[in-house]
């Protein structure tokens, strides 16, 4: 049987949706016609995801573990409920559906990481093996469902798991970054993860040196490393959730905006 190609056919709840805005899409993993499953070898949730459990569970890895399962129970993908966003995986091809056998550029057993978010992704976990506080890496036993319209790339046999999901993770966003900004733009980076500091130091490369980059970032620990490597003109510590207040902290860390509008928005989340 033949699936959508954007997925809508795994969509549970509420119906008329796509996988990514649903509450709950089917996990189970046995394949459509066109799709792609996968055994997955390890996740790596955004860092606004991980950050909110692991502070709701105070860095406790048990805790941390039992809250993504029951995310995952409830979805039948990760996403979390309240930032909504998800990240990556990586696994080895285990079936490839017919419809896509000969035009996919991957065989069963190669090692694959997907370009799509886990936010739309079916994902049936079975058992968390470990988890990496450092690198917010959640090694596991697992299957996941790409759709005919999903994005991958096959990843070389000497390039560890635990680089391979960090480069991949944030592979795209410095690099539109290099692309979009220039000399004298003003640049809010949202969000210092992973991604934002690489954002933050890409945009204070291309902006120099008239421009102005400025970061917003919830965390203190995460302000303070920013401050300390050097890569962005202003740091504001705010709470995306709370945007009056949010906007009012950007608006007194910036002289309240004087030459301060953005020219360019770039949003991790």
């Amino acid at each position: 049987m033949r699936g959508d190609p954007y997925g809508s056919h795994r969509v549970i709840s509420p119906k008329g949706l796509l996988p990514q805005a649903a509450e709950q899409v089917d996990n189970t993993p046995v394949i459509y016609s066109n799709e792609i499953l996968i055994d997955v070898i390890a996740l790596q949730p955004t860092a606004t995801a991980f950050g909110r459990i692991k502070r709701e569970c105070g860095g406790d890895v048990g805790r941390i573990a039992q809250a993504i399962q029951e995310i995952v129970a409830e979805r039948g993908k990760f996403q979390d409920p309240v930032t909504k966003s998800g990240g990556i995986l990586i696994g080895r091809v285990k079936e490839i559906g017919p419809d896509l056998a000969g035009q996919a550029d991957i065989q069963v057993g190669d090692r694959i990481a997907t370009l799509v978010s886990l936010s739309l992704t079916p994902l049936k976990l079975h058992e968390i093996t470990s988890i990496d506080l450092d690198t917010e890496q959640v090694f596991c036993r697992a299957e996941a469902i790409l759709f005919e319209t999903g994005i991958y790339t096959k990843l070389p046999e000497d390039l560890g798991e635990q680089l391979s999901l960090a480069l991949m993770d944030v592979a795209g966003a410095p690099a539109q970054v290099a692309v979009h900004v220039k000399a004298g733009d003003t640049v809010v980076v949202v969000g210092a993860g992973k991604a934002g500091l690489l954002c933050l130091a890409e945009a204070k490369k291309r902006a120099a040196p008239t421009g102005r980059v400025v970061c917003m970032e919830y965390s203190a620990e995460q302000c303070a490393l920013v401050r300390e490597l050097g890569i962005a003109d202003v740091v504001v510590q705010a709470d995306g959730q709370k945007p009056l207040e949010a906007l009012k902290a950007y608006h007194h860390e910036t002289e309240r905006g004087k030459g301060c509008i953005p020219t360019i928005h770039l949003i991790r989340v």
